[in-house]
């Protein structure tokens, strides 16, 4: 079995990596500018930041930075 293409993010998302001081690298995605008032998305077993794909456009373009990341044992 091969690698799954990558995944289509709406527009306006981008994804990346987060190192912590605590050694652990979490993938979150992000919409909206960092200056901001931010709304971080939780989610919950079995999903993923994906998840919140739909949502996270409409928040950004209402002023937020908006930021959901892969729960620690997900994605």
């Amino acid at each position: 079995m091969g690698m799954l293409p990558p995944v289509q993010l709406p527009d306006g998302l981008t994804a990346r990596q987060v190192s912590t001081e605590a050694g652990l690298d979490m993938h979150v995605l992000e919409a909206g500018s960092r200056d901001r008032p931010v709304i971080l998305l939780l989610h919950g077993f079995p999903e993923l930041a994906y998840s919140w794909r739909r949502v996270m456009p409409w928040l950004a373009a209402a002023g937020y930075w908006v930021v959901a990341s892969d729960q620690r044992g997900y994605g």
